[in-house]
């Protein structure tokens, strides 16, 4: 990893990058239907900006030689590639999971990040998630009403047994707690 690095004016920038991320994103939670065409004007606005945020990101790995972790940018920027290449297209994501998978153990990203970025990385391969996080939105012909409805659901998870352990060890709170807030529960 390049040691020549300015790592007040990267932590700024990544600070700066990390707002433009969350930018749109705050006004698409909750706020429109998922094919409104208010949500789809959103969604182009920070694709725009994701693209961009994507490529300065690649950018810094590439000059650092490794993900800009807590010991260059500290604690708070050390998040916002992880966010940027979270939100990135499924290939850019999976290029870079080796290399957030060698974050959380370095201790340079925060665990619970990396077990986000883990499940989703599974849930995109198709297999069961290990921590719990990844919820799915989709839209669904409702069996009673035969009327499309929009339905919130938790990918499969692979060990339920121990799901509260694990989430615990890497920093996430109980399950249970956390699918309370999408009105889920897994009993």
């Amino acid at each position: 990893m390049t040691t020549n690095v300015n790592s007040e004016a990267l932590s700024a920038e990544l600070d700066s990058i990390y707002y433009l991320d969350q930018k749109y994103r705050k006004q698409l939670l909750n706020t429109y239907e998922i094919d409104s065409s208010e949500m789809k004007f959103l969604w182009s606005k920070q694709n725009e900006l994701d693209q961009k945020n994507l490529k300065r990101i690649q950018e810094i790995i590439d000059t650092i030689g490794g993900y800009p972790g807590k010991s260059l940018v500290g604690n708070t920027s050390s998040k916002t590639a992880f966010f940027v290449l979270q939100h990135a297209p499924d290939s850019i994501q999976n290029e870079y999971y080796e290399m957030i998978i060698q974050a959380g153990k370095d201790r340079e990203l925060s665990l619970n990040l990396v077990a986000l970025y883990q499940d989703r990385y599974l849930m995109q391969t198709g297999q069961p998630q290990i921590y719990g996080s990844q919820i799915l939105m989709t839209k669904e012909i409702d069996s009673v009403s035969g009327k499309m409805v929009e339905v919130t659901k938790l990918w499969p998870i692979a060990d339920t047994t121990n799901i509260d352990s694990l989430r615990l060890w890497n920093g996430m709170g109980p399950l249970e707690e956390y699918l309370n807030a999408f009105e889920l529960s897994r009993w």
